[in-house]
């Protein structure tokens, strides 16, 4: 048998119950995603990383660009975030094409002076492509390309 939670944390799952009343017919979904280069088969601590940059550049470059969406975002959890793959360099470039053209908030990693061959060498090296937060009709015809992540 689980042991009851503390107030301070049922207090936090009532707020998220709470929060859910604006998930209503006409909301329109607010995310975050990431596509990472699956052809450089990272480890999945350098994964985590280089999703981690992705996620944390784009969301404070959106603070900048669209500060009442990016407000909107959080509200009172965390946000979603997608990961999804992209199996070369040159098919993460072309969403990165596509976002600079959709004037939306991106990030793209670049990775450097990290040693772990055969695809790191120390020479700055494209990984991940951070997108968001961005409303999910905005970007379907850029993500609706990528798989999620396995």
């Amino acid at each position: 048998m689980d042991r009851p939670l503390d107030p301070d944390l049922e207090a936090l799952l009532a707020e998220r119950q709470r929060s859910m009343a604006l998930f209503t017919a006409d909301y329109r979904p607010l995310n975050m995603y990431v596509i990472y280069r699956a052809d450089l088969a990272m480890s999945p601590s350098k994964l985590a990383a280089q999703c981690g940059h992705a996620f944390v550049n784009a969301y404070e470059r959106a603070r900048l660009e669209r500060p009442a969406i990016t407000a909107s975002y959080r509200g009172s959890g965390e946000g979603t975030k997608v990961v999804m793959e992209a199996k070369s360099l040159a098919t993460l470039v072309r969403a990165y094409r596509d976002l600079q053209a959709a004037a939306l908030p991106y990030h793209l990693v670049i990775d450097r002076g990290h040693h772990w061959p055969p695809h790191f060498t120390g020479a700055p090296i494209i990984t991940a492509l951070g997108m968001g937060p961005v409303f999910r009709d905005e970007v379907a015809h850029i993500t609706r390309r990528y798989r999620l992540a396995p």
